[in-house]
């Protein structure tokens, strides 16, 4: 039977999601993305909302506490997440009465062994490029220079609301910097008896998954709330562990890049 114009013209219709053909795309897996690299993607953060934090206005179901993925604007109060790679560094920021914002990062090494020009430590904080014989902060305590601030990237899969597991940043400094030590603590004390015999070891980063919720938090200089992280269970999902494993190498390559939101 030969088919009609009218059949042509719905056959090349751009809206698939009422064809009932499954499509193979499995032979040409990957195909299209030859030309990225890690600059051709965004990797989402996941942050924890604060009082005074913008997205409480712009966000649905945003308050005080819960975690915001910054890519879908998806809010979960609590997040299962899979600890894959971990890194510690130093984020240059330009001082909000020069317009804020990112300025890059500097390796750990290059801090302590100050090797990185023009460092200026002062009161426990440490500025770059004050001019000699200058404070780095105004009389209210505020910075005027660009300040080098102790960051710890973790960076995981963490599961959204619809079950998917899918790459996250949580980048942890300030305040949230004992809730890292306390979760790097935690991951490092796990041990798995090796099959076949009495001894333990130390299992990949990988080997878990995590819950973090929040708990408020105050001192004499304001109230916020910090990420409280709990062991849920090991994973027994192969494909899961393969995927976290996968991004811990696309870490570790140096595949990832990481550019905190202020």
């Amino acid at each position: 039977m030969k088919k009609s114009k009218k059949d042509d013209k719905k056959a090349v219709g751009v809206d698939t999601s009422a064809l009932q053909v499954a499509i193979d795309f499995s032979g040409d897996e990957g195909k299209g993305f030859e030309g990225t690299g890690k600059d051709s993607f965004a990797i989402p953060f996941l942050t924890v909302l604060q009082g005074t934090s913008p997205q409480l206005h712009t966000v649905d179901g945003a308050k005080p506490g819960v975690f915001l993925n910054t890519i879908s604007g998806e809010v979960q109060s609590t997040v299962k997440v899979i600890l894959c790679a971990y890194e510690h560094v130093y984020v240059r920021w330009a001082p909000r009465s020069a317009g804020g914002g990112y300025k890059g990062q500097v390796s750990l090494k290059d801090v302590t062994t100050n090797a990185y020009p023009n460092m200026m430590r002062h009161e426990g904080s440490i500025f770059v490029d004050v001019p000699k014989g200058q404070l780095p902060v105004d009389e209210a305590g505020k910075a005027k220079y660009d300040q080098l601030v102790d960051t710890r990237h973790h960076f995981v899969l963490h599961q959204t609301k619809a079950g998917l597991w899918t790459p996250a940043l949580l980048s942890m400094k300030s305040t949230q910097i004992k809730h890292s030590k306390q979760w790097m603590s935690m991951a490092n004390g796990i041990r798995l008896p090796k099959p076949g015999t009495q001894e333990l070891f130390l299992p990949p980063m990988w080997s878990h998954i995590y819950q973090l919720s929040t708990i408020a938090e105050k001192n004499e200089k304001g109230q916020w709330f910090g990420i409280a992280p709990a062991v849920v269970s090991i994973i027994t999902d192969a494909t899961l562990v393969r995927r976290a494993k996968e991004f811990n190498r696309s870490v570790s390559e140096g595949k990832v890049e990481a550019t905190p939101t202020e």
